[in-house]
């Protein structure tokens, strides 16, 4: 008896400690994973991994023709020139200066300098000049959208566009940098991807309420006539293309019209840039333009509006089935640009 009791206690011991072994090796296999988890954040974040980060969503980088910018990238160039007022030129020269900095994404550093990001900034550098464009509360550079806002602030406080060669030198102090630069954007390719509609590509959701900006902003200077991304033949003043685009993102609209002087639309503020036509558009509905209608109109109880006129009074040119117009409130004028226009502040 006494035998049986003692084999059977240390059966007991023998299974206790396999039980033991078991959650030890399940807790050593988990602190592994975790590991492996975040070393695999890391190398995506210093720029190991195969996908980059565009405004919070991972695309893949493939090879490009030579000459060409990734089309996905091509809203960012557009929108970060229109906010920081930097010309015709500015798209093509933010371009070029991703290109060279850091190759589209594909080598974000850091630098034996110890630059990083996609455009390729010293620390104290961001700090003073880093921006958060995607309105997701952070401001990094390894970002695409806040990089290219950022470079983009830090051009035009440095000169740019009255002198390019002046705000590229104070990027990076060396004459071979600047015209490098310089000679990549003019020969660089800009063309917008079918079907995208923001100036901030993969930012839609939490972004998308911030993005509208709040209250009404008296925006001067610049004013240039500026395509709209992914709208082939439509342009707009560029100092409410941010509004256009974020508006667009959030209510799903196709632009019939923009600035025009001629035809059917060569009337209000059309001519000046400030006018907008829109009808539903890919995944959008009427319902989406009567909820912008609604959100546009003037109302006591509402916070103001940046526009002069909204047209939806389903008369025969405006209305539900025809298409809702904005105009945006500025200067009198007879032709751009308007000396001022208010606008929403969207990024």
């Amino acid at each position: 008896m006494n035998d049986r009791i003692v084999v059977a206690a240390a059966t007991l011991a023998r299974a206790g400690l396999l039980v033991k072994a078991s959650i030890a090796l399940a807790l050593v296999l988990g602190a592994l994973m975790l590991t492996l988890v975040v070393l695999a954040a890391w190398w995506a974040a210093a720029g190991g991994a195969s996908a980059q980060t565009v405004c919070g969503v991972a695309e893949p980088v493939g090879q490009l023709a030579e000459g060409t910018a990734p089309a996905e990238l091509v809203p960012l160039f557009t929108a970060a020139a229109a906010k920081y007022e930097l010309g015709a030129e500015g798209p093509a020269i933010l371009a070029g200066l991703t290109k060279v900095e850091s190759n589209f994404g594909q080598n974000m550093g850091p630098s034996s300098a110890g630059a990083i990001g996609w455009t390729q900034f010293m620390p104290g550098t961001w700090k003073a000049y880093g921006v958060d464009a995607d309105g997701d509360g952070k401001r990094d550079p390894f970002n695409a959208a806040d990089a290219i806002h950022s470079a983009a602030n830090y051009l035009r406080t440095s000169g740019a566009p009255r002198d390019w060669r002046k705000a590229l030198f104070a990027y990076n102090h060396a004459g071979w940098y600047v015209e490098k630069v310089l000679r990549v954007a003019r020969t660089m390719r800009l063309d917008a991807p079918a079907g995208v509609t923001g100036g901030l590509v993969g930012c839609a959701g939490a972004a998308d309420a911030a993005s509208l900006g709040s209250g009404v902003h008296r925006v001067t200077g610049g004013g240039e006539i500026v395509p709209i991304p992914g709208s082939p033949g439509e342009q707009i003043d560029s100092r409410i293309l941010p509004d256009v685009l974020a508006l667009q993102r959030r209510f799903k609209f196709t632009i019939t019209d923009g600035y025009a002087t001629s035809g059917h639309a060569a009337a209000g503020e059309h001519p000046l840039g400030l006018g907008l036509d829109v009808v539903p558009g890919p995944g959008g509905t009427w319902e989406d333009i009567d909820r912008l209608a609604a959100w546009a109109e003037p109302a006591p109880d509402k916070p103001r509006r940046p526009f002069r006129w909204v047209g939806y009074d389903g008369d025969e040119n405006h209305g539900r089935g025809h298409h809702l117009h904005l105009s945006w409130d500025h200067a009198p004028a007879s032709r751009p640009p308007a000396a001022w226009v208010l606008t929403l502040g969207a990024r």
